[in-house]
Order: structure tokens, then sequence, then C-alpha cells
């Protein structure tokens, strides 16, 4: 069994199959419940029938993430080894679904070096700004002041600016801590 963690490749797939998996459990209780009451009483009116009615709403609950995540792929092998073999030695987050009131970012790629963020976002996702500025407000939120994030369109442009950082990262001192927090606190913001 794959078992990804969020912010690595792969995440994405492994953890729809988890929840299919998961989903299809939860639901078996229920009905095994209801099924045992049936076939004991004879009715459907029964105690059973409560616990089975309740005992599904956990199931509806992990139904709903099967559904979020239903069209979502991870992102192709070939674009992740090109974006790791740049970003290597850097702190990194992939295949991340950013949430905010007013829209969901789909972000293949994030690299952190010192306090500068740089995000990749694929074409076909129009608002980069919107999100350049949630993950920045949510730093600053959380204890990373002055943080520095860029999201980009293009690939190429993309890995030129994680080049740049791996260059500038060079230059900083060993053992930052700060670029694996400021990784957990977009982790916490991604689905």
């Amino acid at each position: 069994m794959n078992h990804a963690e969020k912010g690595s490749y792969g995440y994405t797939d492994a953890h729809k199959k988890r929840q299919i998996r998961k989903t299809v459990l939860l639901f078996l209780l229920p009905i095994a419940i209801f099924l045992t009451g049936y076939f004991t009483t004879g009715s459907r009116e029964n105690y059973f029938t409560i616990v089975a009615v309740v005992g599904s709403l956990p199931a509806c609950k992990e139904l709903v993430n099967v559904i979020l995540f239903a069209k979502r792929r991870s992102m192709p092998r070939n674009l992740y080894e090109e974006i790791a073999s740049h970003a290597e030695g850097m702190e990194t987050a992939y295949e991340l679904v950013l949430t905010t009131y007013e829209a969901s970012y789909s972000i293949p790629a994030l690299v952190i070096a010192g306090n500068r963020v740089a995000g990749y976002m694929p074409q076909r996702e129009a608002k980069t700004g919107n999100a350049n500025g949630h993950i920045q407000k949510t730093l600053e939120q959380n204890g990373f002041p002055g943080t520095e994030v860029q999201i980009f369109q293009d690939l190429k442009e993309f890995l030129d600016r994680v080049d740049a950082l791996a260059a500038e990262k060079s230059q900083l001192p060993e053992g930052d801590s700060r670029e694996g927090d400021m990784r957990r606190v977009i982790l916490a913001l991604s689905i």
C-alpha cells in the first residue's frame, strides 16, 4: 500500500485510494448493523436501524472527501523529476490544493528557501496573485513576517527561480528550521 504523505509526490492518487477503501468500510458497518436488526426482528423499525443511520454519518463525511478528490490526479512523473532535480536539498511540497473562501488553487510544486517561497501553477489556473497573497498572509499570521511568495505559471520561469533560490540557499547557514515550519503551515492550508 502506498502511504505517501501530504506534500509528497504521489499523495493525490494514494490519498484517493485510501479514502475510497475507508469509505467503503465505513458504509459496510452500518449496513451490517441494519441487516442484523432486520433479520433478528423481522422489521426495520428497531434500534438497530437508528444506530445504522447514525453510524452512516462518518461514512458520508468520508464520501465528501472522495468526491473532492475524484477529478484530481497526481502530477506527471516527468514533471516531478524535473522539478525535484532543480530543487534538490531544499524544502519542497508537491500536489497541493490550497483552499480559501473564494477559490481553490491547485499548485503542483512549491519550493522554500530561507524566507522565499516559489510555486508552480500551470497556465490553466488564472489567479496566481490571489494564491500568492493567501500563502503570504497565512505565513505572516503564523510568525513568518517578510516572507516573499511568488507563484509562476510558466515552468521555465519557475525552474529559473528555483535555481536562483538554490544558489541563494548555498550562502545561508545550515540548520534553519524555519523552512520546515513554513512547509508545515502551507501543508495545513492544503486539503
